[in-house]
C-alpha cells in the first residue's frame, strides 16, 4: 500500500506540474501581441491596421464588407486619430492573420446589457475574448465589428500618428510635444510641414509608443502625451 501510495502521489504531483505548466503556457500565448502580418515591401508599416508607402496611406480594415459600411466605420476611426483627410486614404481588406481577430465575438450572445455589465459579467467577457485571439476568428458576424475594433482601430490610429511625429521630431531635432499634426502633415513649431509619407520610413524603424500611455480624451479621442 505504501508503495502504491508514493506512486499515486509520484503522479499526482507530474500531473499537477504539467497541468500547471500548460496554463502558464496559455497565459503567456494569449499575453503575445500577434505578428505584424503586412510586409515592408509593401511600404512603412506602422502597425496592423496603417501602410504608408508612395501612394499615400492604406489602412487596413479586418472585418468583410457585406452592405453593412463596416469598411467606411473601421477606417474612420483610424483616420481620426491619424488626422489623415478622407479622401486621401485608401481602404484594403486585411489578409488572414491572427493579428485581426474578433476578440468580441464569444462574448456577443451572453444575455448581458453591455450599458450595464457588473464587474463579474465584464470580467467574463474579458476572460471570453481571449478566445477568438487564441484561435485566431477573424469573423464578421454578430454585430461584433465595431464593439471589437473601436478601441484597436482608434489605438492603431494614435500610435501611427505619434510614431509619425516622432521621426518628425528626431529630424528636426525638436521634442514630439512640440509638433501637431494636419491633414496627413506633421508641423513644427516654425511652420515646417513634413508629410507622412516623406516620414514612413524612418517611422517604421521606430519602436511605437506604448499604448498603456494612451488614455481616452473626450474631446478628441486617443491623445498620446509628450515627452
Amino acid at each position: 500500500m505504501a508503495s502504491i501510495g508514493k506512486i499515486a502521489r509520484r503522479t499526482f504531483l507530474v500531473g499537477s506540474v504539467a497541468i500547471l505548466g500548460g496554463v502558464a503556457f496559455g497565459v503567456v500565448k494569449a499575453r503575445q501581441t500577434p505578428a505584424n502580418p503586412l510586409h515592408p515591401e509593401e511600404g512603412a508599416t506602422l502597425n496592423p491596421y496603417v501602410l504608408i508607402n508612395a501612394d499615400g496611406v492604406t489602412i487596413i480594415t479586418p472585418r468583410a464588407e457585406m452592405g453593412q459600411g463596416i469598411h467606411s466605420t473601421l477606417a474612420a476611426m483610424v483616420a481620426e486619430e491619424l488626422d489623415v483627410a478622407w479622401e486621401d486614404i485608401t481602404t484594403l481588406h486585411g489578409p488572414p492573420a491572427q493579428a485581426y481577430y474578433n476578440g468580441a465575438l464569444m462574448g456577443a450572445g451572453l444575455p448581458f446589457k453591455d450599458y450595464a455589465l457588473s464587474n463579474m459579467q465584464h470580467s467574463l467577457k474579458q476572460t471570453l475574448s481571449v478566445l477568438p485571439k487564441m484561435m485566431s476568428l477573424q469573423v464578421t458576424g454578430g454585430s461584433t465589428s465595431t464593439v471589437d475594433a473601436f478601441d484597436k482601430m482608434r489605438l492603431a490610429g494614435a500610435t501611427a500618428r505619434e510614431t509619425l511625429k516622432e521621426a518628425a521630431a528626431q529630424q528636426l531635432g525638436v521634442a514630439r510635444g512640440d509638433l501637431t499634426t494636419e491633414a496627413g502633415h506633421v508641423i513644427a513649431p516654425d511652420g515646417t510641414r513634413l508629410s507622412y509619407v516623406a516620414l514612413a520610413s524612418a517611422a517604421a524603424e521606430i519602436t511605437p509608443p506604448p499604448t498603456g500611455n494612451i488614455w481616452a480624451n473626450p474631446c478628441h479621442g486617443w491623445i498620446y502625451p509628450p515627452k
